[in-house]
């Protein structure tokens, strides 16, 4: 289980790699259909008719892999549930997981614009609630039954990943939707990076060393939260070209720092400077967590992931600062998106390394209270 992780971890950043360059290159609309392309069954689709064409090579590449991560993902939550103790099966989730699988296929079959308006938007809502209460079902069970519920909640966030790709081709790529379709894909990156530490066993037993303070925690958790927050904006950045209402860093412009008072008017200004401000104060909440982390250096993973992190919100910034310089070129964009998704990585192994005391602690003295009140019986 452990090997179908960590290779669906590696496949999962190379999709987000590549859909980030799909954006880049301006390539999503490069077919307005969806699930086909050109009207052509996606993986029958002629070779010689996308191989050669930029803007199809990149997005038709992209569906192609984004199959592939969703074959292993099922196979992945295949996997989980049979290792899973009978007794502990959630047999009635997976049952409406089935349900999940005949919906997905019959909405991508009619396609989005024969349906009654509505019925598409429900089915999505319908998937997020659920993909919302696996998660939480996962957070409140023992460990080898968190693994089959996060995979589960994998497959589900899979599901809605591909729905919101349709809907957003087929809908001429709102701005709101593409920005939610990248954030989606950080969310089920977390999911499966969660699965791959639970069943590493480099992970499962550095515990030479103590829980954190609560102090830590909470330093540790707001780093996390700024630095998804901060994936989310340089999402909405991207995908509402605010990226140009600034041509200057670290200034504004050539004379100041700030943007003028007559243009915070405009909502891609306001989305820059959030997304530019931002990043300047994770790289702050970074720093303190490093110091703060320092007398854990006991575990390798913490000590570890504290110094790549540092590393990568230096080359982020610099990334930033290049792509004003040279007007959204291509690969230093594109760097960007590879570097901040390695970030959140980072730092999801530090939170989810860092919560996992507390979490062991209480389910180890939920346990003893059940073997008290059993001898007590």
């Amino acid at each position: 289980m452990h090997r179908i992780a960590l290779v669906l971890c590696v496949l999962t950043f190379a999709l987000i790699a590549w859909g980030g360059h799909v954006n880049t290159t301006r390539s999503g609309m490069a077919f307005p259909d969806w699930p086909t392309s050109n009207l052509a069954p996606m993986v029958t689709y002629e070779p010689s008719e996308w191989l050669w064409a930029k803007d199809k090579f990149w997005e038709h590449g992209h569906r192609l892999f984004a199959s592939l991560v969703g074959l292993v993902t099922t196979v992945l939550l295949v996997v989980a549930y049979r290792a899973t103790p009978t007794v502990s099966r959630p047999h009635k989730a997976l049952m409406g997981l089935v349900g999940i699988v005949f919906g997905t296929i019959v909405t991508a079959i009619l396609g989005m614009n024969s349906m009654p308006s509505g019925i598409m938007e429900t089915f999505m809502i319908a998937l997020g609630i659920v993909l919302i209460a696996f998660l939480v079902r996962a957070t409140k069970t023992s460990r080898h039954e968190r693994i089959v519920w996060l995979a589960m909640a994998a497959f589900v966030a899979v599901c809605l990943q591909g729905s919101f790709g349709g809907y957003t081709v087929r809908n001429n790529l709102p701005d709101w939707t593409s920005t939610t379709h990248g954030v989606l894909a950080e969310l089920f990156f977390m999911i499966i990076l969660g699965i791959t530490l639970l069943t590493s066993k480099a992970w499962n037993h550095d515990r030479s060393w103590t829980a954190l303070s609560r102090k830590s925690l909470l330093i540790v958790g707001s780093t996390w939260g700024l630095t998804f927050l901060q994936f989310v904006l340089g999402a909405l950045t991207r995908h509402t070209d605010s990226w140009g209402v600034s041509n200057e860093f670290p200034l504004w412009t050539q004379d100041a720092f700030l943007p003028g008072s007559e243009l915070w008017q405009y909502p891609q200004v306001i989305i820059h400077f959030a997304h530019r401000t931002t990043a300047y104060i994770v790289a702050l909440m970074i720093v303190a967590q490093a110091i703060t982390l320092r007398s854990y250096r006991d575990s390798v993973i913490l000590s570890r992931a504290t110094v790549i992190t540092m590393l990568l919100v230096v080359a982020q910034i610099a990334l930033g600062a290049g792509i004003v310089w040279t007007a959204r070129g291509e690969l230093v964009t594109t760097l960007h998106v590879i570097v901040g998704v390695l970030l959140l990585v980072t730092n999801n192994v530090i939170m989810f390394t860092a919560f996992r005391a507390p979490i062991a602690q209480t389910q180890q003295s939920q346990m003893g209270q059940v073997l008290h009140a059993g001898g007590q019986s």
